[in-house]
Parts: C-alpha cells; sequence; structure tokens
C-alpha cells in the first residue's frame, strides 16, 4: 500500500511533521508516551483521543500535570513542547490540546508548524486505510547521559470494514467506524488516513495476539465529523497571525467553535 498525506494545497507532506508523540512527565527528567495526537492548525492546536490528555488532568481536573508534545524542526532537529490548554468531548473520545506558540518568548515569531487536512468522507467497505503513530514506546530516561532517548514510530494499515451508529456497540455510546488497523498502545488518538487526508482517530483497537491474520483486526475509529460539535475555551491564537485577522472583532478569541475555526480558514476540512 502507498502511504500518503497532504496538506490543503494537495502536497505530499511527511506525516512526522503533523503526527505527534504526546508525552507525560513521569518523575524528573523521564518522559512516557501516552498516545499519539496530530496538528489542526498552524498555531499548535492538536487532536487526539479523549482518554490520552484526560490522564493528564490533576488537582480536582482543573489543570494539567507536566506535558508536551513532540515537535520535528528538522531530520535531525526537535523541541519539546509543552501542553497549555485540554479541551475533552463527552461522551465521544475525542480531545484538543494546544501546544505552545512561545508567543510570550518571541511576540513577532511565534512557532507554527504543519496542519493536515481532515476530510467528511466515509470510505467504501474493504477501501484501505493507514494510520501513523508511536505505539509501544520504553520511557524516554533523559537523565542517563550515556543513553540517547530513541521514539519509534510507524504506518499501520488496514482496511474499513463498517460504520457504526449511536449505542450499537454496548462499549462505545457514540458513532464510530470498526477498521483492521491494528490500534497498540500509544497508537490512540492517531490520525486515520483515507486518500491522504484525515477521516478519523483511533480510539481503540482489541489485543487478539501476533498470530492473527491482519484482516482479523479489530479497531474503532471516531470518524472526524464528530469533532466539529465542539467549542474550544483558552485558545491562544497568536495576534501576529494572519488566522488572528480572521477572526471578527465581535467574537472572544480565546473561545470559539471548531466550526468558526473551519470558517476563519484555520482548520482545513473538506466535505
Amino acid at each position: 500500500m502507498e502511504h500518503k498525506a497532504f496538506n490543503g494545497d494537495g502536497d505530499s507532506i511527511d506525516p512526522s511533521d503533523i503526527a505527534i508523540p504526546i508525552f507525560k512527565e513521569i518523575e524528573n527528567g523521564k518522559l512516557s508516551i501516552i498516545g499519539t495526537g496530530f496538528y489542526i492548525t498552524r498555531y499548535g492546536l492538536f487532536l487526539t483521543a479523549k482518554h490520552v490528555l484526560d490522564d493528564l488532568l490533576i488537582e480536582d481536573r482543573t489543570k494539567i500535570g507536566k506535558a508536551f508534545i513532540c515537535h520535528r524542526v528538522s531530520k535531525s532537529e526537535v523541541h519539546l513542547r509543552n501542553i497549555l490548554s485540554v479541551n475533552l468531548l463527552d461522551p465521544v473520545d475525542l480531545a484538543i490540546g494546544q501546544a505552545n506558540t512561545y508567543e510570550n518568548i518571541y511576540p513577532n515569531n511565534p512557532l507554527t508548524n504543519m496542519r493536515c487536512e481532515l476530510s467528511k468522507h466515509v470510505p467504501s467497505v474493504g477501501e484501505e486505510l493507514v494510520t501513523y503513530a508511536y505505539p509501544e514506546n520504553k520511557v524516554l530516561d533523559f537523565t542517563d547521559k550515556n543513553n540517547n532517548p530513541e521514539v519509534r514510530c510507524n504506518y499501520y494499515d488496514g482496511k474499513f470494514l463498517q460504520k457504526l451508529g449511536v449505542n450499537e456497540r454496548p462499549y462505545i455510546p457514540y458513532p464510530h467506524y470498526e477498521t483492521t488497523i491494528q490500534v497498540k498502545s500509544g497508537a490512540s488518538g492517531g490520525p486515520v488516513f483515507n486518500r491522504g487526508k484525515v477521516i478519523g482517530v483511533n480510539c481503540r483497537g482489541w489485543d487478539f495476539g501476533d498470530n492473527i491474520n491482519p484482516d482479523d483486526q479489530l479497531s474503532s475509529i471516531v470518524p472526524i465529523q464528530e469533532v466539529l460539535s465542539m467549542t474550544l475555551s483558552h485558545l491562544k491564537v497568536p495576534k501576529v497571525s494572519w488566522e488572528f485577522k480572521q477572526i471578527p472583532d465581535d467574537r472572544n478569541p480565546e473561545k470559539l467553535s471548531m466550526i468558526e475555526l473551519v470558517n476563519y480558514g484555520h482548520v482545513l476540512y473538506s466535505n
């Protein structure tokens, strides 16, 4: 299977520019990958599974623990961007976080990133899908000067099986797709591509062992259109960006709906 990911101009991009590992600090100098996410705006908004970001909330779920995403600058250079805010969607297993753009340090040149294109397209039964994710990584120990921490990522292929509605499965009370993509621990929240565009988010997978036929794997994927029902709080859109200029004066730039972000051109979404 040929793997492709596209930006809004239809140009092919490296999925590691948009698909990101999400880290939680488990102790000083040691980070654990708890899931995968992917950028949906140029200013650090990323989409993932709710159960991934839910694990970061502390102090009566009002604050975020020490958490980061890994931002690739080049093949040899990466930055850890701390996560500033979390928005969860109930009961759907979706969440949106925002990574720091460092506008407070570089007000005239805040950090930007690539973004993918989201698509409402529903694949046909048997159509090929692929996710790009960061499953089953070891704890990254930055306290050991003799060890260079390594992050592993890969493509995972599968096929579209069916679309299910509300409460058609007792354990998933919202609309979702069933696929044969193998979703391992750490792959939750990763983007599911079809024809180069993101049509879903990894939700959960079932472990049937390593000897199972790939076509007999089973996973649940949240359709991308579910994210349009979200309204985001604590947004930080850099004031020097063209995105900020698209927000009407009568709107609060720190609280906007996903539909507004699509309409303003911040999020690339096609029907």
